[in-house]
Protein backbone atom coordinates (compact mmCIF):
# COMPACT_ATOMS: atom_id res chain seq x y z
CA UNK A 1 0.00 0.00 0.00
CA UNK A 2 1.51 3.14 -0.68
CA UNK A 3 2.10 6.27 1.31
CA UNK A 4 -0.49 8.60 0.04
CA UNK A 5 -3.38 8.18 -2.09
CA UNK A 6 -2.47 10.54 -5.43
CA UNK A 7 1.03 10.75 -6.34
CA UNK A 8 2.80 13.75 -4.63
CA UNK A 9 5.65 15.82 -6.14
CA UNK A 10 8.64 14.85 -4.45
CA UNK A 11 12.77 16.21 -4.49
CA UNK A 12 14.96 13.96 -3.44
CA UNK A 13 18.48 14.77 -2.43
CA UNK A 14 20.14 12.12 -5.07
CA UNK A 15 18.20 14.19 -7.51
CA UNK A 16 19.19 17.89 -6.51
CA UNK A 17 22.33 17.80 -4.86
CA UNK A 18 22.19 21.28 -3.16
CA UNK A 19 19.50 19.93 -1.14
CA UNK A 20 22.32 18.02 1.04
CA UNK A 21 23.13 21.64 2.56
CA UNK A 22 19.91 21.65 4.55
CA UNK A 23 20.96 17.91 5.87
CA UNK A 24 24.58 19.47 6.59
CA UNK A 25 24.01 22.38 7.96
CA UNK A 26 21.20 21.27 10.11
CA UNK A 27 23.23 18.70 11.61
CA UNK A 28 25.07 20.56 14.68
CA UNK A 29 21.55 20.86 15.44
CA UNK A 30 20.14 17.44 15.27
CA UNK A 31 23.20 16.46 17.25
CA UNK A 32 23.11 18.76 20.53
CA UNK A 33 18.27 17.93 19.95
CA UNK A 34 19.76 14.19 20.39
CA UNK A 35 22.28 14.23 22.39
CA UNK A 36 24.03 12.05 19.59
CA UNK A 37 26.96 11.82 16.74
CA UNK A 38 25.08 12.14 13.88
CA UNK A 39 25.68 11.06 10.36
CA UNK A 40 23.46 12.89 7.54
CA UNK A 41 21.22 10.36 5.45
CA UNK A 42 19.34 12.03 3.07
CA UNK A 43 16.40 14.35 2.49
CA UNK A 44 13.47 14.93 0.28
CA UNK A 45 10.79 18.03 -0.49
CA UNK A 46 7.31 16.70 -0.78
CA UNK A 47 4.37 18.86 -2.18
CA UNK A 48 1.22 17.56 -0.58
CA UNK A 49 -1.97 18.34 -2.43
CA UNK A 50 -5.82 19.55 -0.41
CA UNK A 51 -6.79 16.35 1.31
CA UNK A 52 -4.05 14.09 0.44
CA UNK A 53 -3.17 12.07 3.89
CA UNK A 54 0.07 10.53 4.76
CA UNK A 55 -0.28 6.83 5.65
CA UNK A 56 0.69 5.87 8.98
CA UNK A 57 4.52 4.15 8.60
CA UNK A 58 7.55 3.43 10.31
CA UNK A 59 10.32 4.35 8.30
CA UNK A 60 13.90 2.14 6.72
CA UNK A 61 17.02 1.95 8.50
CA UNK A 62 18.67 5.39 6.92
CA UNK A 63 15.90 7.69 9.46
CA UNK A 64 16.89 6.62 12.52
CA UNK A 65 16.67 10.53 13.34
CA UNK A 66 14.00 12.14 11.30
CA UNK A 67 13.06 15.90 11.35
CA UNK A 68 9.52 16.90 9.73
CA UNK A 69 9.43 20.68 8.80
CA UNK A 70 6.19 22.08 7.66
CA UNK A 71 7.77 25.04 5.21
CA UNK A 72 4.05 26.58 4.06
CA UNK A 73 0.74 26.21 3.81
CA UNK A 74 -1.11 27.71 0.95
CA UNK A 75 -4.35 28.93 3.20
CA UNK A 76 -2.43 29.08 6.38
CA UNK A 77 -4.60 26.01 7.53
CA UNK A 78 -2.90 24.02 10.38
CA UNK A 79 -2.47 20.13 9.06
CA UNK A 80 -1.40 18.15 12.23
CA UNK A 81 1.27 15.40 12.20
CA UNK A 82 0.43 12.32 14.42
CA UNK A 83 3.46 10.27 15.78
CA UNK A 84 3.03 7.03 18.26
CA UNK A 85 4.07 7.69 21.44
CA UNK A 86 5.72 4.15 21.99
CA UNK A 87 8.24 2.71 19.87
CA UNK A 88 7.80 -0.23 17.83
CA UNK A 89 9.25 -3.48 18.05
CA UNK A 90 10.08 -4.09 14.11
CA UNK A 91 9.10 -2.16 11.37
CA UNK A 92 5.08 -2.34 10.72
CA UNK A 93 3.06 -1.78 7.43
CA UNK A 94 1.33 0.96 6.20
CA UNK A 95 -1.84 1.58 8.10
CA UNK A 96 -4.15 4.30 7.57
CA UNK A 97 -4.83 5.34 11.31
CA UNK A 98 -2.93 4.30 14.53
CA UNK A 99 -5.93 1.94 15.32
CA UNK A 100 -5.46 1.41 19.61
CA UNK A 101 -1.47 2.62 19.48
CA UNK A 102 -1.12 5.71 21.46
CA UNK A 103 -0.17 8.42 19.71
CA UNK A 104 0.20 12.53 19.77
CA UNK A 105 -1.26 14.85 17.18
CA UNK A 106 0.89 17.92 16.71
CA UNK A 107 -0.65 21.03 15.03
CA UNK A 108 2.55 22.39 12.96
CA UNK A 109 2.69 25.88 11.56
CA UNK A 110 4.51 27.10 8.67
CA UNK A 111 8.35 26.88 10.03
CA UNK A 112 7.58 24.00 12.64
CA UNK A 113 9.62 21.05 13.14
CA UNK A 114 8.88 18.60 15.01
CA UNK A 115 12.16 15.54 16.00
CA UNK A 116 11.43 12.02 15.77
CA UNK A 117 12.85 8.49 15.11
CA UNK A 118 11.34 7.38 12.34
CA UNK A 119 12.75 3.77 12.62
CA UNK A 120 10.91 2.90 15.63
CA UNK A 121 7.84 5.49 15.69
CA UNK A 122 4.91 5.15 13.34
CA UNK A 123 3.89 8.47 12.36
CA UNK A 124 1.80 9.86 9.46
CA UNK A 125 -0.67 12.60 8.55
CA UNK A 126 -4.50 11.28 8.79
CA UNK A 127 -6.58 14.01 8.58
CA UNK A 128 -7.16 14.91 5.22
CA UNK A 129 -4.69 18.26 4.16
CA UNK A 130 -6.88 21.26 4.58
CA UNK A 131 -4.89 23.38 2.28
CA UNK A 132 -4.85 23.63 -1.18
CA UNK A 133 -1.63 22.63 -0.81
CA UNK A 134 1.65 21.85 1.88
CA UNK A 135 5.59 22.23 1.58
CA UNK A 136 7.23 19.84 3.76
CA UNK A 137 10.94 18.87 3.95
CA UNK A 138 11.87 15.70 5.74
CA UNK A 139 15.21 15.39 6.49
CA UNK A 140 17.19 11.68 8.14
CA UNK A 141 20.43 10.98 9.95
CA UNK A 142 21.73 8.05 11.63
CA UNK A 143 23.58 7.44 14.62
CA UNK A 144 27.40 7.52 13.94
CA UNK A 145 28.37 4.75 15.76
CA UNK A 146 25.34 3.03 15.89
CA UNK A 147 23.10 -0.19 14.16
CA UNK A 148 22.38 2.10 11.29
CA UNK A 149 25.82 3.49 10.21
CA UNK A 150 26.30 1.47 7.15
CA UNK A 151 22.77 3.86 5.77
CA UNK A 152 25.03 7.56 6.19
CA UNK A 153 24.60 9.50 3.08
CA UNK A 154 21.95 6.91 1.94
CA UNK A 155 24.44 4.35 0.89
CA UNK A 156 24.80 6.05 -2.42
CA UNK A 157 28.30 7.32 -2.62
CA UNK A 158 28.26 9.80 0.23
CA UNK A 159 25.59 12.26 -1.66
CA UNK A 160 27.09 15.98 -0.54
CA UNK A 161 29.76 13.90 2.06
CA UNK A 162 33.25 15.63 2.03
CA UNK A 163 35.86 14.20 -0.60
CA UNK A 164 38.04 12.71 1.86
CA UNK A 165 35.10 10.96 4.25
CA UNK A 166 35.56 7.26 5.71
CA UNK A 167 32.89 5.66 7.87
Amino acid sequence: MPLTKRVAFDVYVADYPAMAHFLWGLTPAMEALTGAALLPTYNYFRLYKQNDVCRVHSDRSACEHSLSLTLGYSDDRIWPFQVGREPIAEAGGIDDDFGDAPHASIAMAAGDAVIYRGVTHRHGRTTPNPNRWSAHMFLHWVDRDGPHKDHAFDARGAVGAPVDFQL
